[in-house]
């Protein structure tokens, strides 16, 4: 039996759960009140009798409770996140209304101020959590194949956010006083939030005093761009990658400056004051927000630890962490949606780059890599001249399918990942801006707007599929290691784009390791079917995530 259960609250702060057929509708048992108390538990054993696909509008306020309770849910529907999925995705049957989900949800005032859930405004009872799942269910398109990717799409973004609120819930190990270590040692004692620590401030005067600019505030890049084109630097702007283009004793202070002030404002005293307890970093992970599917953090930086930063992020004595990582996952990607067998060929091999070397289609890994990027991402480099050339000969099915994706992204089309995740077509004002070119300049600017979206969407076909490879990799992986009865001992706590971090006991590493691995090799069947291209996939054991990098 299929079931579905879903997840309301009612104004007294009690949950409402409605067991249901997930294909007939069919109530399997009465709806249950259950109160803040009684939670955990009823869902622990609702879980453990009928093991329902569990369908609520947001994992908040849900899964923060259940997830600090160690209640495990094998399945999820999280259906303001399917709501976006359907609205935009041109696989739909039927249109519907978008989610809102960059608006917080608002709470009613409750009399009961003490219940665990106070509910959002719109769309939390029960009658129209159901409503809105028969509309989705009803939007599904009918052809079996496609269905079923948009369905797939559907229950691991739902799984995805599980995690997120768990990964919140178990933090990422951290040393707060090797943390504090680092920042005496590079920027000095600690000031106030407003000021700049010592070792900050004496490099800020030695830049003003080099670039004959008294009083220079080299942290806001208008006077450090003039204060650098005063003394002689044919610079156009101060980001990191123009200044390293450039070999002087004095851009390489303005680089370490830089480094320092990102480290002092991003992660310094007052964000460890905020986002790390009790030894361990806490970040609240979004998803839906991002067009690709991707990942967004909200606060803490989480998606963007530099290395500098992840040397204090240290697992406990008898743990470690096992940092596995997709291996040249988008062109592998690429490979699989397009059906180029040469291509696909060439990622069969462990190293996909080294195959382009061996084969004589480049010169080195860097311009395999640099030009099979620059391919994807739509930019020149590595794909102009002769190793464009020799990918287009090679490849090319692979060539046309990136192509036409950036062909309909100049005409204003849209385009979809490979299980349904819509980029949209553009709006009116971009389709105007393109028709109304009345002068040279007008001209120049629609077509630089044309191949800019281009760009974007050659790379949003394979970037989103990338993401939901990496979105069933995680489920697969967390189901596995559930099977195995680690679910307590042996935990994700962090991701970040194509890499997943594991906490676990130190004797069972390689096990997980084995067990990651087979994930990823299940992630591409999911996908792709049995004839799926293999996806290979890096792990490294480590107390240090510095050391597993």
């Amino acid at each position: 039996m299929s079931a579905i259960a879903f997840l309301a609250a009612d104004p007294d702060g009690y949950a409402l759960i409605d067991l249901r057929d997930q294909h007939t509708g069919n109530s399997l048992q009465p709806v249950s009140s259950v109160s803040r108390e009684e939670l955990a538990g009823f869902i622990a054993e609702t879980e453990a009798r009928h093991s329902p696909r569990w369908a609520m509008l947001r994992t908040t306020p849900w899964m923060q409770p259940l997830a600090a309770a160690g209640v495990f849910l094998a399945k999820a529907y999280i259906l303001s996140l399917a709501q976006r999925i359907l609205h935009r995705s041109p696989l739909s049957a039927k249109a519907l209304d978008d989610f809102n989900l960059e608006q917080p949800p608002q709470g009613r005032e409750w009399a009961n101020q003490d219940a665990l859930f106070s509910a959002p405004v719109t769309g939390e009872s029960l009658p129209e959590l159901i409503a809105m799942y028969l509309a989705q269910r009803d939007a599904l398109p009918q052809e079996p194949d496609v269905r079923r990717r948009l369905e797939l799409l559907i229950h691991a973004e739902s799984v995805g956010a599980v995690i997120a609120c768990e990964m919140e819930a178990a933090g990422l190990p951290w040393d707060e006083p090797g943390h504090r270590a680092l920042l005496r040692e590079q920027l000095g004692e600690r000031v106030s939030d407003y000021g700049r620590p010592p070792k900050l401030a004496a490099k800020a005067q030695q830049l003003a005093e080099a670039l004959g600019s008294p009083g220079l505030n080299p942290d806001s890049p208008q006077e450090l761009l003039r204060a650098l084109q005063k003394a002689g630097f044919a610079v156009g702007s101060v980001r990191a990658w123009e200044l390293e283009q450039i070999k002087h004793p004095l851009i390489t202070e303005v680089l370490e400056y830089k480094k320092l002030s990102r480290l002092a404002s991003t992660h310094g005293d007052a964000w460890l004051d905020q986002w790390v307890e009790n030894g361990r970093f806490h970040p609240h992970y979004v998803l839906g927000t991002v067009i690709s599917g991707r990942w967004a953090a909200s606060g803490g930086g989480a998606l963007q630890l530099p290395h500098s930063i992840r040397q204090v992020v240290r697992a406990p004595a008898g743990s470690t962490f096992v940092v596995a990582d997709g291996r040249q996952l988008e062109p592998r990607i690429l490979a699989a949606i397009s059906h180029d067998q040469q291509l696909q060929k060439a990622g069969q091999q462990d190293d996909l780059y080294q195959w382009l070397l061996d084969a004589k289609l480049v010169a080195s890994r860097d311009e395999a890599k640099l030009g099979m990027l620059s391919v994807i991402y739509g930019g020149g480099g590595g794909a102009s001249g002769s190793v464009g050339a020799a990918l287009t000969r090679s490849f090319p099915t692979a060539m046309r399918f990136v192509e036409q994706a950036a062909l309909a992204g100049e005409q204003g089309g849209g385009v979809r990942s490979f299980l349904g995740r819509g980029c949209p077509p553009a709006d009116e004002q971009w389709l105007q801006a393109q028709r109304a070119t009345s002068d040279e300049a007008s001209q120049r600017a629609a077509d630089s707007a044309a191949r800019a979206r281009g760009r974007f969407t050659r790379n949003f076909v394979v970037q989103a599929t990338a993401a939901e490879w990496a979105l069933v990799w995680m489920g697969h992986a967390r189901h596995l290691i559930h099977q195995a009865g680690w679910s307590r001992s042996c935990r994700q706590v962090f991701f970040v784009h194509d890499e997943i971090v594991f906490e676990c006991p130190t004797e069972l590493a390689g096990q997980l390791q084995e067990l990651i691995l087979h994930a990823a090799m299940l992630a591409g069947r999911s996908l792709f079917g049995q004839a799926s291209p293999r996806f290979p996939v890096s792990v490294a054991i480590s107390g240090n995530y510095a050391d597993a990098k």
